[in-house]
C-alpha cells in the first residue's frame, strides 16, 4: 500500500485546473512596434512637407510683380496713328495688329510667371514699371509691318 500512496503523490503540486496561456507578443511590423511605426510615418510626413514648403517658398522668392501702363501705350499709338494720315482700312488693320502685338509682348513677359499689373491700379512705386519693355517689343513687331504696310 505504501507504493500506491507514493504513486498518487506527485512532487509538483496540482493547480486548480487553470492552463497557463503563453505571454502575448506585442504586434510588430518589420520588427517595429505600433508606436514606433506611427512615429516613423509622422517623421517621414514632416520631412516631405518641409521639402515641399521650402520649394514653394523659393519659387515665390523668384516671382516678379511688374506694372505696365496700358493707357500710355494706347494713347501713344493713337497719337501716332492720327498723325500718320492713313486710310480707315489701314488704320483698322494697324490697330488690330498693334493690339495683337501688345498681347503677345505681355504673354512673353508673363511666360516665366511674372505677374503684370496695370499701372493705373498700382497705388505706389513699389512695383517696377515695364512699360518701356513692352513698348520696345511692340514697336519692334510694328516695324516689320510698317515697312510692308506703308
Amino acid at each position: 500500500m505504501a507504493s500506491a500512496a507514493a504513486d498518487t503523490a506527485s512532487p509538483v503540486p496540482a493547480r486548480d485546473g487553470a492552463i497557463d496561456a503563453p505571454a502575448p507578443h506585442p504586434r510588430t511590423f518589420a520588427g517595429l512596434s505600433l508606436p514606433m511605426l506611427v512615429m516613423l510615418v509622422a517623421m517621414l510626413s514632416l520631412l516631405i512637407w518641409a521639402g515641399w514648403t521650402t520649394r514653394e517658398l523659393l519659387a515665390l522668392k523668384r516671382h516678379r510683380i511688374v506694372s505696365v501702363s496700358l493707357s500710355t501705350l494706347i494713347s501713344d499709338f493713337v497719337i501716332a496713328e492720327s498723325r500718320g494720315g492713313g486710310s480707315a482700312e489701314e488704320t483698322s488693320a494697324r490697330t488690330k495688329f498693334y493690339i495683337a502685338a501688345t498681347q503677345s509682348a505681355m504673354k512673353q513677359l508673363s511666360a516665366d510667371g511674372t505677374t503684370i499689373l496695370v499701372s493705373e491700379a498700382v497705388m505706389s512705386n513699389s512695383v517696377p514699371d515695364y512699360t518701356p519693355v513692352i513698348k520696345a517689343a511692340v514697336d519692334k513687331a510694328m516695324k516689320g509691318t510698317s515697312s510692308a504696310g506703308r
